[in-house]
């Protein structure tokens, strides 16, 4: 991976004003639904993504510590101070000087570059036929791996790039249209398609009159445009003026490709198609666009969203999901990229910037925001205030969802066995904490999740800091209807290697297991730990107490079991899963380790 310099003016030739500041696009946080739209995105498996390994079957798996450290964000304020006494330089003034840095780089020419993703964006720009949907947070550069993409395209291919931030409240037709209207003064010069201009340009100069009621038009095409609008909808003006376009595009030799930025503004709209005009609208759109993609292959259409729920509004519009050709998941910039950006642009040491990454990953604007923050907090900073995500308290409370999000904070994903009645997993969805996705499906950064399992879904965290707040989360907050003081209940029992003269006496419930050759005796009857115990490390302390023990927890070994044998916990981290007297933890004491009463 690699940095890449833009140029300070990126070529858009819809919206000519529409340039350069850098991250115009990361002004605003999360918003309704996540990584939903892959529960249904990823229904033909199109996406495109990644690795991990190792998944773990639905039961619930309690998490101490993806989040790791405490609340306390002490720690970046003393790695600022530490390298601000090294260059002799005061705290404020060092980390005021990364600020500065910061911002001047988010809005330079520079962007850290996602060859992989740009060469997706331009594929799916010059495929005639397919609709695409590319979909991502708004701090992840979409606009500008988008602007990549439209240098990098074919000079055979006139896209139509629309960005509907800049025409608040109009229809994605209209907005396609009026963009058509300056993509073909830009275009109009070209040996090409110079021959069509005239009529073209009386089609579409019609159509945008009578959008903006400017009246009838000077011409004859425009009064027979302005007297069908009387029988016709406007919808169908529109409709017929960009058919014609692109029909002259093609007729030319070129290729086209419609391209429009925050979509969702536009399609189904502001109010999300609950307005009756704006559900009309959105029906009519997506009318259009399976015309010019599926059935007449006359353009491609490439729709970018910051709404990950995005397919789902679009099917509750009455889009048909199979008519998706194509998903594009613009994910976080790579750990390699991130921490050389941090580290040469933003100058931050490599202490410092690896504490960042550690909990905002590669999350530009996060990083951002996470650092105005400790300037204000100084060593009060806590790194899980800087995102805000009120649907997550509701999750962690409810059970079902609880579950999933264990897994998730543990591992990075929890496995869904019915997507369609799984109640958790959807939820996590809709408050915008996690995405479903779907086996075959893919994207840029994430595991594999679905090896030596047979489930064909998993629901995921929507960023790496999001799976950590979700490990924050759970330390403190506990499921409705619980008390949160109450211990949580993990049976055990003790184990034995049996000496080699050993007599077998049938009042010692004994029973042979083998684990790497090892047999071990069950001791006695399971019994259950009444404490808070989260992983290994405080089951050993239960044990200990419980038992009465003369030995330091940390000399006993605890197994779990699997597949009928006794597997050792190596990890003390390691989460503790649901037990009962039959599926029990086991623990071994070493030859000395002897109870005092």
């Amino acid at each position: 991976m690699c940095m890449r310099h833009m140029k300070a003016h990126c070529p858009r030739p819809v919206v000519p004003q529409q340039v350069c500041s850098r991250y115009a696009m990361l002004r605003e946080r999360h918003r309704r639904g996540t990584l939903a739209f892959v529960l249904y995105a990823s229904i033909l498996g199109w996406c495109f993504v990644a690795p991990r390994t190792e998944t773990r079957p639905m039961p619930r798996c309690p998490v101490r510590a993806a989040a790791g450290e405490t609340k306390s964000g002490s720690h970046f304020w003393r790695a600022a101070q530490k390298v601000a006494g090294n260059n002799k330089t005061d705290v404020e003034a060092y980390i005021t000087e990364i600020k500065t840095r910061a911002g001047q780089h988010m809005n330079s020419s520079q962007v850290v570059d996602r060859d992989e993703a740009v060469k997706a964006l331009v594929q799916s720009m010059e495929s005639t036929g397919l609709l695409t949907l590319v979909l991502g947070g708004k701090n992840l550069g979409k606009t500008f791996l988008k602007q990549a993409a439209l240098r990098a395209c074919s000079s055979n291919v006139v896209v139509v790039s629309a960005d509907m931030r800049d025409m608040p409240g109009t229809s994605l037709l209209d907005a396609i249209l009026l963009t058509a209207n300056k993509t073909l003064m830009e275009i109009a010069g070209d040996n090409d398609f110079s021959q069509y201009v005239p009529s073209v340009l009386g089609i579409i100069s019609s159509a945008v009159s009578a959008i903006e009621g400017l009246g009838p038009s000077a011409n004859p095409v425009g009064t027979f445009m302005k007297d069908m609008a009387g029988i016709a909808t406007s919808r169908r003006i529109v409709r017929s003026a960009i058919d014609a376009f692109l029909s002259r595009v093609r007729a030319s030799s070129k290729r086209s490709a419609v391209v429009v930025d925050e979509a969702n503004l536009g399609l189904p709209g502001l109010t999300n198609g609950q307005d009756g005009g704006e559900r009309g609208e959105a029906k009519s759109a997506l009318a259009a666009i399976t015309a010019w993609t599926k059935q007449g292959k006359l353009t491609s259409v490439v729709l970018i969203s910051s709404e990950f729920a995005y397919p789902f509004c679009l099917q509750a519009t009455g889009l048909d999901l199979r008519d998706i050709g194509r998903v594009i998941v613009i994910g976080e910039v790579p750990k390699y990229d991130m921490l050389k950006m941090l580290q040469e642009d933003w100058g931050m040491d490599a202490d410092l910037a690896n504490i960042f990454y550690k909990y905002f990953g590669g999350d530009i604007y996060t990083t951002k925001q996470a650092l105005d923050m400790l300037m204000d907090k100084k060593d009060k900073f806590n790194p899980f205030a800087v995102v805000d995500c009120p649907g997550l308290p509701s999750c962690v409370e409810d059970p079902e969802a609880r579950a999933h999000l264990e897994n998730m904070a543990k591992q990075g994903f929890s496995p869904v066995r019915n997507v369609k009645t799984d109640k958790g997993a959807r939820m996590i969805a809709e408050e915008n904490v996690g995405g479903v996705i779907k086996e075959g499906a893919i994207t840029f950064g994430l595991p594999d999740i679905f090896t030596n399992t047979s489930c064909e879904w998993a629901v995921i965290p929507s960023s790496y800091h999001m799976r950590l707040k979700i490990a924050d989360k759970l330390k403190n907050i506990f499921p409705s209807g619980t008390d949160a003081t109450a211990p949580r209940a993990v049976w055990v029992r003790q184990l034995s290697k049996p000496r080699k003269d050993y007599n077998f006496d049938a009042s010692v419930a004994l029973m042979s297991l083998f684990k790497d050759g090892e047999e071990f005796e069950l001791i006695g009857n399971a019994f259950k730990i009444n404490a808070s115990v989260v992983d290994v490390d405080d089951l050993k302390e239960a044990i200990e107490k419980k038992e009465k023990l003369t030995i330091a927890a940390s000399k006993i070994d605890v197994y779990r079991q699997k597949d009928g044998g006794w597997v050792k916990e190596e990890k003390m981290s390691a989460s503790l899963r649901d037990t009962d007297e039959a599926d029990c933890y086991g623990f071994v004491l070493p030859s000395a380790g002897v109870a005092s009463a």
